[in-house]
């Protein structure tokens, strides 16, 4: 067999096992990208970002009638024990407005929910730009075949088969978002953890990047523009810590409900009103995350106040 003869039948295989891994891919469909999603029941494996970008291509807005947004304090949230409603938590850990607004617009391009609950916290608006390259439109294609994907695969295995419970347990995220990270980010008691925060000058950073609240000032015009009808709530802190910080988190307060308007819901837990929640500090994990409890009042309430449900 001559070299060239080699060469075109190698190249041959590797097309044909190209087009085999692609097919394979397209099939198991991971993130509802290329087969219609309407009834799926599609989890996260592994990175939030990615994952939940392109689950906001086809799967988010085809299935859910709201969605939750925010960072870490809102993605522990499960949207599905409200069951008048569909709802799926497009919260990020760690995320700000810049990479929350990419996944929300591309889930606008499909479909504009309902309604969206949007968690207040000065931790979404500090900085802008993207954070990590997780969120990007290469993605798409990567879920044809990539080592991202590859990856997601190997970790999924893992958690169905609990190899690895301390770093990937198998109910960390269910098919709404929801994201169980309770035991992973629980490091100290509580009161320590507060204890420890109080004595930080910046525990709480309040100060509003100028092009992060242009970001959120132009997502809450484009929810008016398409009825979107728009819930906020300011995080409920644990109340030592609120009061540490009330005046500088009041001015923050007041720049959001500035942007938000009068037409939209707002919520403050951090009200005297609240204060049998945030001064029961079983409502939390740490500093701001909220326990299980905590959890299912607070979304609860969040659509009770918004009279989109009855209260219990």
């Amino acid at each position: 067999m001559s070299a060239k003869k080699f060469l075109i039948r190698c190249a041959l295989v590797v097309i044909l096992l190209t087009a085999v891994l692609v097919a394979i891919n397209a099939y198991v469909d991971l993130y509802g990208l290329f087969r219609p999603a309407g009834e799926r029941h599609l989890s996260i494996y592994s990175d939030e970002r990615t994952s939940k970008y392109l689950l906001a291509h086809r799967y988010v807005p085809e299935n859910f009638q709201g969605y939750i947004l925010g960072p870490s304090l809102s993605a522990n949230l499960n949207p599905k024990l409200i069951t008048e409603y569909k709802i799926y938590n497009l919260s990020m850990m760690g995320a700000n407005i810049t990479e929350q607004k990419a996944v929300v617009d591309k889930a606008l391009e499909r479909k504009a929910p309902e309604f969206v609950i949007v968690c207040l916290h000065p931790y979404l608006t500090q900085d802008h730009g993207m954070k990590t390259g997780m969120i990007n439109p290469k993605e798409y294609y990567g879920a044809l075949g990539s080592m991202s994907l590859y990856k997601t695969y190997a970790i999924k295995f893992i958690r169905e088969h609990n190899l690895m419970t301390r770093k990937y347990p198998s109910n960390q995220y269910n098919d709404y978002g929801y994201n169980f990270y309770d035991k992973i980010l629980q490091v100290m008691p509580v009161e320590e953890k507060i204890q420890e925060q109080l004595k930080r000058p910046d525990a709480i950073k309040t100060a509003i990047d100028s092009v992060a609240l242009q970001e959120f000032t132009t997502l809450m015009n484009t929810f008016r523009e398409k009825n979107v009808k728009v819930i906020g709530y300011f995080h409920p802190l644990p109340f030592p810590l609120y009061d540490k910080f009330r005046a500088p988190l009041t001015a923050y307060q007041q720049t959001m409900r500035d942007v938000l308007g009068n037409d939209v819901r707002v919520v403050d837990f951090n009200t005297p009103d609240y204060e049998f929640f945030t001064k029961d500090l079983s409502n939390y994990i740490d500093h701001g995350h909220l326990s299980e409890k905590g959890q299912q009042y607070l979304l609860r309430e969040i659509l009770t106040q918004a009279a989109m449900v009855p209260a219990r």
